[in-house]
């Protein structure tokens, strides 16, 4: 990964730089620290970075070109690091909404992807910043029936879900971002304002099951235990085995479940449980 666009900067892999939601980590060079006239510039507003990245340098003997990430505002430094000076910037050009799936990559590329362990000891993450959240745009009317809200470029939550689920459908195991949408597990018209961007009641779905969650989980004919198995209804007044069979749904699914998510998880099962109870429903 290339550094924050400087000139002369070495073009050497740096486990220090990496996007942490909007914001970008970067590591500058070995000589430089906070006082050096070039970091100073970028400190003060003198200069703006422009971010190219490349994450390998070659694959299969061929050269792979930078990508460009846009323009960098300096935003923080680490204290005490120097030689090289651990600095983090806000990504003004940081596009929620991209579909180019060389960005989105670099996005969610994290130094563990390579066995390695960021040293910085500053954390972004789950920090959204003023300039990103103006730039979300609350669904219409129309947009929010049937729970699109999510499906219609709902920005910075839909990042966060691609981030959480490591960017994979966690039944399907489909890993290709453009086609992957985040839905909710208590769905838009049931909750508040927090819960709608709660990436903890967000789960990331392939287009296939999101169409089944769509239809099956938001009508709670199915739901999951709090161990991430799929629970599925036997209720014959709401929907027979042989349509469940006839729709290829999977039974033997098991979703990993994290701590927030619970609250959630739980709600879904009330529901669920109480429309089981019901006959000639």
């Amino acid at each position: 990964m290339r550094g924050a666009g400087q000139e002369g900067k070495e073009e050497r892999f740096h486990f220090d730089d990496f996007f942490e939601e909007d914001f970008f980590h970067w590591d500058s060079q070995t000589v430089q620290h906070i006082d050096s006239p070039k970091i100073q510039e970028i400190v003060n507003g003198f200069s703006t970075p422009h971010l190219f990245v490349r994450l390998k340098q070659k694959v299969k003997n061929r050269t792979m070109p930078f990508v460009y990430c846009g323009r960098l505002e300096y935003f923080e430094y680490e204290a005490g690091t120097a030689k090289p000076v651990h600095i983090v910037y806000r990504s003004i050009d940081f596009d929620d909404a991209t579909e180019n799936l060389d960005l989105l990559e670099i996005y969610g590329w994290k130094p563990s992807d390579a066995g390695k362990t960021a040293k910085t000891k500053i954390s972004k993450k789950g920090t959204i910043s003023e300039e990103r959240k103006k730039k979300f745009s609350k669904p219409n009317k129309t947009e929010r029936q049937g729970l699109v809200t999510s499906r219609v470029g709902q920005g910075y939550y839909r990042q966060q879900i691609i981030e959480k689920w490591g960017g994979r459908c966690p039944i399907s195991g489909v890993d290709t971002l453009p086609i992957l949408i985040a839905s909710h597990i208590v769905r838009w018209s049931d909750s508040n304002d927090e819960e709608k961007l709660d990436v903890e009641n967000g789960i990331l779905l392939s287009p296939l099951f999101d169409s089944l969650f769509d239809s099956l989980f938001d009508k709670h004919l199915i739901s999951f235990a709090d161990d991430g198995s799929i629970l599925v209804s036997t209720n014959p007044y709401r929907i027979t085995k042989e349509n469940i069979d006839r729709l290829n749904l999977p039974t033997n699914v098991r979703i990993q479940v994290t701590d927030g998510m619970l609250t959630y998880l739980r709600r879904h099962r009330e529901r669920f449980y109480t429309l089981e109870s019901q006959t000639g429903v």
